[in-house]
């Protein structure tokens, strides 16, 4: 991901927290990096922690396959005192909330979505602006290629 996009994924979580009233959230790539993580951070290890949701997604996919689903896209986990939301969002890319008060999950599942769809519609443009960069790059070498051809010849 380009640097200019971990910016706008980094609003889409701060967003999150805010409206939610989630303790922390990251988003996480299914290798286990985190892409943006925001809330507050002391209280987990953010690397570790974005390894160990990569690690139960991919389990939990296997177990999902055993049942005859492709993936399930929401994993929670429910402590007496904290809470963890995990949604797979489309690139690979999970979104993780720690949050209190179990009487809230609705709102992280309706918080996650929204979030989820302008992570989607963020990478989708990333994905285009490369394509047009590549595009222009594919454009100029080949102006490039033919005005050097032209050159040799017409000496």
């Amino acid at each position: 991901m380009q640097p200019a996009s971990a910016s706008v994924f980094q609003d889409i979580i701060r967003e999150l927290v805010r409206e939610s009233g989630a303790l922390t959230a990251m988003l996480v790539t299914r290798h286990g990096t985190v892409v943006a993580e925001a809330g507050d951070r002391s209280i987990v290890n953010s690397a570790a922690m974005a390894a160990l949701v990569a690690g139960m997604f991919s389990a939990t996919k296997e177990v999902a396959r055993m049942i005859g689903e492709d993936q399930f896209s929401i994993l929670l986990q429910q402590g007496t005192r904290r809470d963890i939301h995990i949604s797979l969002v489309p690139e690979g890319i999970m979104i993780v909330i720690v949050f209190e008060d179990h009487s809230r999950i609705g709102m992280m599942r309706l918080a996650a979505r929204k979030a989820g769809e302008k992570v989607t519609a963020a990478v989708a443009a990333s994905r285009e602006q490369e394509r047009s960069a590549a595009d222009l790059s594919v454009e100029g070498f080949r102006d490039y290629a033919l005005s050097l051809i032209d050159h040799i010849f017409l000496q």
